[in-house]
């Protein structure tokens, strides 16, 4: 079962759920998309009245395996919460998508991280000498680094404080509460180390199953953005074991069943594995989740809904010396009005592009995503991209 919402739902995911008669939640969103495939004589989607479909994301009798239901939005989380009956279910949602919360529960495992929660009018207040630096600011409820802000010293605390003033305004247009909450904030200890981004999944038994992982790479110490992640074959053999073994040890506090989630963590030059975010039943945002299918040929979406886990070893055969990446196409701050974007001339600066996703840069703060396949060992484009302003492209 899948639900559809905005700002965005990609071909692939509609082909997709429209090849296999992928029971869809009937919405607004969802209609229009399905009138668009069969007006374009495409397979239209296999649309759902709401209470049938609240009828089906309903717990079973106890024992029996929890409906697998998948989203490609944070928006769409307010409605399964509203409208289905099923307490596991919206209990996991609640654990994963308020940060504070998660922190709580997986205190077992890091009694001594720092975290503390504030209203957006404490945070105004607050004196920075209580700060612990370094430290993290971002919102207790929010999504693809919207409002994250690191502070190591007095000015980084000013400036971040006049950040959220600004932005705090068009997160109120552009996403409701229940994506962004701008008045609900978190600080968090500073976690040092690499940065990576993990589709996995939590089977019926509750077990980890990896569908990608992701190197998230910065152009500096104090850069936050989503500009750049890859994946490749090296970074797949590297990490999947370790990573696996700590999902399972997370699961054993969080308790999530048949369910997906898209994780941000970092891990320290001990080999110490921390979280960063857990994002409720989706794989990464904006359907990026789809990097899977351009780098490895499979829909990861569809390995959670059938149950099915990767056979890595076959899967990455063959594909040695390649990353395969994700560059988010993020406005830079104070970004001048644009009225045209030049993807032909982004274009260009890659060895082979996979795919190229616009965006509606007149409301959304990004102008798209670039998949490409880079040369591991020549990826002088992925040094460039990742500290462009991209306002060349731009006029």
């Amino acid at each position: 079962m899948i639900l559809f919402d905005e700002p965005y739902v990609s071909p692939e995911l509609l082909d997709y759920a429209a090849a296999r008669r992928e029971p869809v939640l009937d919405n607004a969103v969802a209609r229009d998309l399905s009138r668009a495939r069969a007006l374009s004589g495409a397979e239209p989607l296999n649309l759902v009245p709401e209470a049938e479909f609240a009828a089906l994301c309903r717990a079973g009798e106890a024992g029996t395996v929890p409906p697998r239901i998948y989203t490609c939005s944070e928006n769409s989380l307010a409605w399964v919460c509203e409208h289905v009956d099923n307490p596991q279910l919206v209990g996991s949602i609640e654990k994963l998508k308020n940060k504070a919360l998660t922190r709580e529960l997986l205190r077992p495992l890091y009694g001594d991280y720092f975290y503390r929660r504030l209203s957006l009018d404490a945070l105004r207040v607050l004196p920075f000498e209580e700060l612990r630096l370094p430290c993290v600011v971002k919102p207790s409820v929010g999504f693809f680094s919207l409002g994250v802000r690191i502070v190591r010293d007095r000015a980084d605390w000013q400036a971040a404080l006049a950040a959220i003033e600004h932005e705090a305004a068009s997160w109120r247009e552009q996403y409701p509460d229940s994506v962004v909450d701008s008045e609900d904030w978190l600080i968090e200890e500073y976690i040092d180390g690499d940065e990576f981004a993990v589709d996995v999944y939590f089977d019926a038994q509750g077990r980890a199953v990896i569908c990608n992982i992701l190197r998230h790479e910065f152009a500096s110490a104090s850069d936050v953005s989503d500009r750049l992640y890859y994946t490749g074959a090296s970074v797949v053999r590297a990490h999947l074991a370790e990573f696996e073994d700590w999902f399972n040890q997370v699961n054993a506090l969080l308790g999530l069943r048949n369910f997906p989630t898209h994780v941000e963590l970092r891990r320290d030059a001990q080999g110490r594995i921390r979280p960063i975010e857990f994002n409720a039943l989706r794989f990464a945002g904006w359907c990026c989740t789809d990097i899977t299918l351009f780098a490895w040929g499979f829909h990861s979406y569809g390995c959670f809904l059938d149950g099915q886990r990767p056979d890595w070893d076959t899967i990455l055969q063959g594909r040695e010396g390649k990353l395969y990446t994700l560059i988010v196409l993020n406005k830079p701050d104070n970004c001048p009005p644009v009225q045209h974007f030049d993807y032909e001339a982004l274009c260009k600066g890659f060895g082979r592009v996979l795919h190229v996703r616009k965006s509606d840069f007149t409301r959304y703060g990004l102008f798209g995503f670039l998949f490409t396949e880079t040369p591991e060992n020549a990826r002088q484009e992925l040094d460039s991209i990742a500290s462009s302003t991209l306002l060349e492209f731009t006029s």
